[in-house]
């Protein structure tokens, strides 16, 4: 089962309104009774479970972009489809901050939203207001001039370090995050991940982060977040919520390596960091089973930490995909980290990311179908040349035409 199922039970767990089911901020604790049912421990863990979280995962397990592409659209549960379910079922607000805008598809239920009444605001990165590879001060971009012309005010950063945030709240009751920008290729060609999460708290966080954007017009770490609900409990789960420049988000990955007793996996586009690698070979060295999946456009790369691993007899393959592995995904034991972030020093210092990492078994199985998934393709598949960084090369045959091609700034984010 690739998706963890949603029921109409989920809006049961949040209630009516964001307001009427949020807690107290002094409190970050689910409580039972705000759900208008027993307490999580009286269900059954996985039934409880599958109401507040929903996975969601780019249909993309054969070698060429031409037999994955036509799959991932016709796939009812990816990453696309939930955002484009989510945006239609809204009726008081989105707010979305987006790295990367493309889609024709989601831009025209964001401005079909905005029409039906419902308040939509989104936060993006300087770099992509402008047509690919023009500059900043290149054509606006038509998706984002069919954005300001249907009244939806749309921010950007202005800074060098880049908004790479791809998530977006709805109703004040769901979030939609993860890896997946809203271009054609991110949706529907590359290794993607998104999850729908239905918790008040972190509704509350990612309001915070995104104001602290749209309203406030602050994108670096100057002043320090006040995160509302830092660590959030449901029932036998933890969530940790991180944003980033300098929120932290590196030392947690640290910890959460540290910490994995039986077994560590990455799929990871951009991973560099050699400290996280160095644990990695620690716990290799230490009897934990240890191993990973890179991107092959960036694995072989100078600073990878492919070759560290390689030295420290990690265990690591190059992805199957002929477009981009773009997971930025860790986990330990029965730990699940995603997001934005990817292992990397800008993700840490420099950029405007988000990452959750949580701690549940029936989530985290979810993540590890998803990892063995990308592994067999990594073992088994031989794709055709694909994009990589600064490259684009010829289509190959079959492939469908996209109307969002990767720019070498695009491709590695």
């Amino acid at each position: 089962m690739k998706k963890i199922a949603v029921s109409l039970l989920t809006l049961a767990l949040v209630g009516c309104s964001g307001q009427s089911a949020m807690m107290p901020m002094n409190n970050q604790t689910m409580n039972p009774a705000l759900m208008g049912r027993a307490p999580l421990g009286a269900l059954n863990a996985a039934s409880a479970e599958s109401q507040i979280f929903t996975a969601h995962f780019v249909n993309a397990y054969r070698g060429p972009v031409a037999e994955n592409e036509p799959t991932a659209r016709r796939d009812p549960n990816g990453p696309a489809q939930a955002l484009i379910k989510l945006i239609n079922g809204a009726r008081q607000t989105l707010d979305g901050a987006f790295y990367d805008i493309g889609s024709e598809e989601a831009v025209a239920a964001l401005i079909a939203a905005q029409q039906r009444g419902v308040r939509v605001r989104i936060v993006t990165d300087t770099d992509n207001m402008t047509e690919r590879d023009t500059g900043r001060n290149g054509p606006i971009r038509g998706v984002i001039a069919k954005l300001q012309q249907a009244g939806i005010p749309v921010v950007d950063d202005k800074r060098s370090g880049i908004m790479h945030h791809k998530f977006l709240i709805a109703d004040n009751q769901a979030v939609w995050m993860g890896s997946t920008n809203l271009t054609n290729t991110s949706m529907y060609q590359h290794n993607n991940n998104a999850l729908t999460i239905r918790v008040p708290q972190i509704t509350a966080n990612y309001n915070y982060e995104f104001e602290r954007m749209f309203t406030q017009k602050v994108f670096g770490p100057q002043p320090p977040r006040q995160i509302p609900h830092p660590v959030v409990k449901v029932g036998n789960t933890t969530i940790q919520t991180f944003f980033s420049p300098k929120g932290g988000g590196r030392e947690a990955l640290l910890d959460v390596a540290n910490k994995a007793q039986k077994r560590l996996h990455f799929m990871t586009f951009s991973f560099t960091d050699k400290d996280i690698a160095n644990v990695m070979v620690q716990k290799r060295q230490a009897g934990v089973w240890v191993d990973g999946i890179f991107d092959r456009c960036l694995g072989f790369g100078q600073y990878s930490a492919y070759h560290l691993l390689r030295q420290g007899n990690v265990i690591s393959r190059m992805d199957g995909n002929q477009a981009l592995l773009h997971h930025k995904i860790m986990l330990a034991d029965d730990t699940v980290v995603t997001g934005s972030f990817n292992f990397s020093s800008n993700a840490d210092n420099s950029n405007n990311e988000n990452m959750l990492i949580i701690q549940n078994s029936y989530v985290a199985g979810m993540y590890r179908q998803e990892y063995e998934r990308i592994m067999n393709a990594a073992k088994t598949n031989n794709p055709p040349q694909g994009e990589c960084p600064g490259q684009k090369p010829a289509p190959q045959p079959g492939t469908p035409v996209d109307d969002t091609p990767i720019s070498s700034r695009a491709a590695v984010l």
